[in-house]
């Protein structure tokens, strides 16, 4: 049976306005990120899901519940959804980042291009084993729940990779605002982008 799955990233964080670095760190939504996951609400209800999943992380769980508010499908959430772990640069800005390590390194970690997946900082998740996590519970979740259509909610640079290691041959990174949604199929046996 063909699963719709909506992948959405969580609403804005103050640590995203200030372009921090969150990977795991459990930061909230602020007012506008909150706002952000309303406007979800009107898509869930012109695309209605069985189940809402979201990383464990807060900022995922609250958007999750938000968008979920007038729909009301079960929830969980899990681990296996969170952000990219930054290891030694998480809680720091791009620029501390660059100034650290230097330009060259960043643009290594942030390419979406599958030659750069194995690279990531010290004590970090390289993109290759992030990927590996969340598409393992995304298989095991279309595998072992019954649903046709889900809505699961998680973090840009885990999406981001996620969508560019389905569909390698999209050149330009995708654009991953907060809250913006993008569409994959699960028909069985694979994750279509």
């Amino acid at each position: 049976m063909l699963k719709t799955i909506h992948l959405f990233r969580h609403g804005q964080t103050d640590w995203n306005l200030n372009r921090r670095m969150q990977g795991h760190t459990d930061i909230p939504l602020n007012e506008e990120g909150r706002k952000q996951a309303q406007t979800l609400q009107d898509f869930f209800s012109k695309n209605p899901v069985d189940l809402m999943v979201s990383s464990d992380l807060t900022r995922a769980q609250q958007t999750a519940t938000i968008a979920n508010e007038i729909l009301k499908a079960p929830t969980f959430s899990s681990s296996q959804f969170r952000e990219v772990y930054l290891g030694d640069i998480e809680g720091m800005t791009q620029e501390e980042i660059i100034e650290k390590h230097g330009e060259d390194s960043w643009l290594r970690w942030t390419s979406h291009e599958a030659i750069n997946f194995g690279f990531t900082y010290k004590n970090g998740e390289s993109a290759l084993t992030a990927i590996e996590r969340f598409h393992k519970g995304l298989t095991d979740l279309c595998s072992t729940q019954e649903f046709s259509s889900l809505g699961l909610c998680t973090h840009g640079l885990m999406m981001r990779r996620f969508l560019h290691s389905l569909r390698p041959d999209i050149i330009e990174p995708l654009p991953i605002p907060n809250c913006v949604v993008y569409t994959i199929t699960w028909n069985g046996k694979d994750l279509i982008f």
